[in-house]
Parts: structure tokens; C-alpha cells; sequence
């Protein structure tokens, strides 16, 4: 069954962008079985990395929110590090993965990756 990648590479400089691609990868989610989708995943990278951070609650939320719902939601370990978010990011249940080998599975497994 086909599987989809939601990348997030904005954060509060774009949170419009950032917004839908958090608002697409839920949608997908909620609708997987009907439109014979295996599974959505959110790997938040760049930018998106520092939304766990409350650059912007409501995106923040929007995370939580995913994770919630069963949604896998990554991000880059070197930037998790890098701005002190990896903490963070365990705590909100969000996984820390390098970006070249995120990007790496996607290519090897054939994942359909849409970038935001």
C-alpha cells in the first residue's frame, strides 16, 4: 500500500505553509483507509524543526496533535541538537531521525514525499 512523506522545511517565517502542510498530512491521515494509504509521516526539517520550540503555539499544537493521533512525526536529529529542541521533541513523542537517511528510506521504501 502507498505511503506518504510530509516534509516541513517552514516555520514561522511561512506558518501559512507550514500550516497546510501540517492540515494535509492530517487530512490524509483521517481519510488513509478510504484512499487505500498505508500511512502518513510529518518529518519536520529546516524551519520546521524550530516549531517545536513555540516559534508558533498553534502549529506546536498542530504537532501535538498529530502525534496524537497515531500521525509518525520526525525530525532532524543534527538540528534537533543543533537548537537544543531534542528534549523537546522526545517529550511531545516526536523522533529524531538524520535527514539523509529520512530522505534516504523514503527513496529505498517509495514513498511519496510532499514538501512544504
Amino acid at each position: 500500500m502507498p505511503r506518504i512523506a510530509i516534509v516541513v522545511v517552514s516555520g514561522s517565517d511561512n506558518p501559512g505553509r507550514a500550516g497546510v502542510g501540517l492540515h494535509v498530512a492530517q487530512r490524509i491521515h483521517e481519510a488513509r483507509a478510504a484512499n487505500g494509504i498505508e500511512s502518513v509521516e510529518v518529518f519536520l526539517f529546516s524551519r520546521g524543526v524550530r516549531l517545536l520550540g513555540g516559534d508558533d503555539p498553534e502549529l506546536a499544537q498542530l504537532i501535538r496533535g498529530l502525534v496524537a493521533d497515531g500521525v509518525l512525526v520526525g525530525g532532524c536529529r543534527s538540528q534537533l541538537d543543533a537548537w537544543n529542541l531534542a528534549e523537546t521533541a522526545k517529550d511531545q513523542g516526536v523522533g529524531a531521525e538524520f535527514a539523509r537517511d529520512a530522505f534516504s528510506r523514503y527513496a529505498r521504501e517509495g514513498v511519496t514525499v510532499l514538501t512544504f
